[in-house]
């Protein structure tokens, strides 16, 4: 097939996908907090995109501590014509109508969840058209469904039948600029492989759960522009340190955590898309059973190891942080065999790690739940959990609420945690610590024993 036809076809069936989308949401578009005609005469503007569970978007504008609520989107950072909010129920036909009412000249369009699904169709078809509006817009699809790695839409593209875009959000555009946004475990972004994993599932869905719409708090290590804010020369990927100061080269997401620190999130940028992955300390499923189950604390501590390794085994090559999150990964039935070999003989030292961490707990005469009884809304609340699990001093440490695969040789790991001066935003004067999580993969699976992973606590995050 020539490349002309080629590209009719995809034009084609874009076409199709947005005519479903658009009957599967229903509705006309709806405009808060100012009206798509207001702006007719602004030819700037903030386009904030509404989700399933928040329709009309209002407050959205606030994501990432109002960054893209200012010049030279929305000057004023204040409602106006040139902030415009577009309800999720328009679909990406009501998308369209605000940024063509606003193509002249630089426009954001600020997207989460299903919402964010809806955008990224929406710029496949502009990007088939050539619209003259992309090279003069940034795109940002938080907690974004349509992920190429990890979002539920393309993930399980059986959803489409209710609406959701299957299509992975394109790389290569000609959009001033894409960044897509993903949080460890939650089930919009970060979706497991596997079918068959309900422990998994669960865990996923626990972790949207946590994590609805605290965005506001998150420190987004990407500018105005889309670009990213952080360097690390050669490496194709940085990893964010909750300690700050430099950021850590971390080639395809495969880098051991520094001792007393913790990877809190990885940023990668393919073509001109930029890719934010954040990390969460804590596994969701293990933070719930702290919250409600009496007992919780000693229970926590004890399963979590193992529990962890069932879900990341759910997710290509065993690890939840994708070693390149441009890369179109779709569900499956179950590990390979390689995958699932690796798993089981992981499984004597993840129970080791569950009684060796709640002897440390039980040694001072607490429990995770008698230290933390509460945690803090918003972003900032860490784990105690982790912040107890810490080696002998002196003695390197791995993440192991972060990471799949031992930094040392399973035989030689420990569960470890991060220290007590390593505490997320909030308690630190770390730059960018959220509590948000995230995703992985990786094919090269010779890579993933030198996989780490880093967060904040319990996986806040969007629609």
């Amino acid at each position: 097939m020539s490349k002309v036809r080629e590209k009719k076809f995809t034009r084609a069936a874009v076409s199709i996908a947005t005519l479903g989308v658009a009957a599967a949401v229903g509705g006309v578009a709806a405009t808060q907090p100012a009206s798509i005609s207001a702006s007719l005469v602004d030819l700037t503007a903030l386009i904030v995109v509404g989700s399933s569970t928040h329709p009309d978007g209002t407050g959205n504008e606030n994501f990432f501590g109002g960054k893209f609520n200012q010049a030279p989107y929305n000057p004023g950072g204040q409602p106006g014509p040139d902030l415009i909010g577009v309800d999720f129920r328009g679909g990406p036909a009501a998308i369209n109508d605000a940024l063509q009412a606003n193509s002249d000249e630089d426009n954001a369009v600020l997207s989460s969840g299903w919402g964010a699904a809806n955008t990224s169709l929406l710029l496949m078809r502009l990007d088939n058209d050539d619209d003259p509006a992309l090279p003069k817009t940034l795109f940002v699809l938080d907690n974004n469904v349509s992920r190429p790695d990890g979002g539920f839409g393309t993930r399980y593209p059986w959803f489409a039948l209710i609406g959701v875009n299957p299509f992975p959000s394109p790389t290569d555009t000609t959009a001033k600029a894409v960044i897509d946004i993903a949080y460890q475990y939650n089930y919009n972004s970060n979706a497991p492989a596997d079918l068959f994993n309900l422990v998994a599932h669960v865990n996923s869905l626990v972790a949207y759960l946590y994590g609805y719409r605290n965005q506001d708090e998150i420190d987004l290590p990407v500018d105005v522009d889309g670009t990213s804010t952080v360097s690390c020369g050669d490496a194709n990927t940085c990893a964010v340190l909750a300690g700050g100061g430099d950021t850590l080269p971390c080639h395809d997401a495969r880098c051991a955590t520094p001792a007393g620190d913790r990877i809190v999130a990885y940023v990668t940028t393919r073509e001109n898309t930029t890719y934010v992955t954040y990390t969460t300390d804590e596994l969701p499923l293990a933070r719930l059973i702290r919250d409600v189950v009496p007992f919780g604390g000693v229970i926590a501590d004890l399963t979590e190891p193992l529990l962890k390794l069932i879900v990341d085994s759910a997710y290509y090559d065993g690890n939840p942080i994708p070693s390149d999150p441009s890369r179109y990964r779709p569900a499956r039935l179950m590990p390979s065999l390689g995958e699932l070999v690796t798993t089981v003989s992981k499984v004597p030292g993840a129970i080791h790690d569950g009684f060796e961490a709640l002897s440390d707990n039980s040694s001072d005469g607490t429990s995770v739940s008698d230290v933390e009884p509460a945690r803090e809304a918003g972003f900032g609340a860490r784990s105690t959990s982790s912040a107890k699990r810490t080696k002998d001093e002196g003695e390197a440490f791995e993440d192991t609420d972060l990471t799949h695969d031992e930094v040392t040789a399973p035989s030689e790991s420990k569960s470890a945690a991060v220290s007590e001066n390593s505490e997320t935003e909030g308690t630190t004067d770390t730059t960018y610590t959220t509590d948000t999580t995230s995703s992985d993969d990786s094919d090269d699976s010779s890579d993933a024993n030198d996989a780490a992973g880093g967060g904040t606590d319990d996986g806040r995050m969007t629609e």
